[in-house]
């Protein structure tokens, strides 16, 4: 009898690790796919495919791309504009958008059973859904104002709002650990480097707006040589390069910092990489500055972003653990 106890016990911690683990792959996977759609997001303003669907949800009046031009009405329609190659690539992100609100409403789904367990991670995820509704609705808007500035720098502060949501939801779908002495030194710093970082992605972002202009106007681009886009940003770009240097000595400073935490520890580990994502931005910064905004720098710079914004909230979390504040979503 006390056999079966045991055995039933372990089938049951079993079950519940199989559980912890689905829902720690499914909020893994609801990260990625958001990094994904943050690089196709990318892909579509350098290919200036932001309009390649003039409308929304529809695309040129149709719930699928039409294949043929003939098939879209005159006179709701400038068919001039039809591009099919803009338009697949404007389509493909919004599918991407699909399945990450179809996987967030999913971990949301799945977090309900963790409700009294562990009611942050339950929370967060309901957070998460309803932003991501809010970004699909302003995604609708961005389209319908004709790509209007200042709507694409919400939507894009939206989205590092999201991804920083799902890290923490990922984060606290991990076996809890014991904190590293000393790490939490570190924590000032690490937020200062995030504040200075979302900054940098506004402002980054604003340059972009700048520029959209020239995009949008297909003789422009002839008639403005690609090496003078950057003049129409004017004190943004001066402002944006300048506050490059506060990212980097933030960065810096953490780096040195972390010198006191032991080798191949979480969040020394991650202060190096945060490190090397810096570097990485600025080299990536530098060529569109002088080598006339070459299309993969654009997308690099946008995506090394998003990741960077990643290790900084993984870090300062790591940073801030204590054994004693983990919820146990088992």
């Amino acid at each position: 009898m006390a056999f079966l106890k045991k055995t039933e016990a372990r089938e049951s911690t079993e079950n519940k690790v199989s559980v912890s683990n689905r829902f720690r792959v499914l909020a893994t996977s609801t990260l990625i796919a958001t990094l994904l759609l943050i690089l196709v997001g990318g892909l579509v303003r350098v290919s200036g495919a932001g309009l390649g669907c003039p409308d929304w949800p529809r695309c040129w009046g149709c719930w699928l791309p039409p294949a043929d031009i003939s098939v879209i009405d005159p006179e709701k329609y400038d068919i001039s504009q039809y591009n099919k190659t803009k338009m697949w690539i404007e389509y493909a992100n919004r599918m991407v958008g699909v399945v990450i609100g179809l996987l967030i409403m999913s971990t949301f789904l799945c977090s309900f059973k963790y409700r009294k367990s562990n009611p942050p991670l339950f929370w967060a995820s309901l957070v998460a859904f309803v932003l991501v509704v809010f970004q699909g609705w302003l995604g609708g808007v961005v389209v319908k104002s004709g790509l209007k500035p200042g709507i694409i720098t919400l939507h894009m502060v939206m989205a590092m709002t999201l991804l920083t949501l799902l890290v923490w939801i990922v984060y606290k779908t991990k076996e809890p650990t014991q904190p590293v002495q000393g790490s939490s030194k570190l924590l000032n710093g690490t937020a200062m480097l995030f504040c200075l970082v979302i900054v940098q992605v506004v402002m980054g972002t604003q340059v972009r707006e700048s520029i959209d202009p020239i995009l949008k106007l297909e003789g422009t681009t002839s008639e403005v040589p690609r090496d003078e886009w950057l003049t129409s940003a004017g004190y943004r770009d001066h402002l944006h390069r300048f506050f490059s240097w506060a990212v980097l000595i933030s960065a810096f400073v953490l780096l040195r910092k972390s010198r006191i935490l032991p080798s191949f520890s979480a969040p020394k580990t991650l202060a190096s990489c945060v490190f090397a994502l810096v570097i990485t931005q600025i080299v990536i910064g530098i060529s569109l500055a002088y080598l006339s905004l070459p299309p993969l720098s654009q997308v690099l710079h946008l995506a090394n972003s998003a990741v960077l914004i990643c290790g900084i909230v993984f870090l300062w979390l790591n940073c801030k653990e204590d054994p004693t504040l983990q919820g146990n979503i088992d």
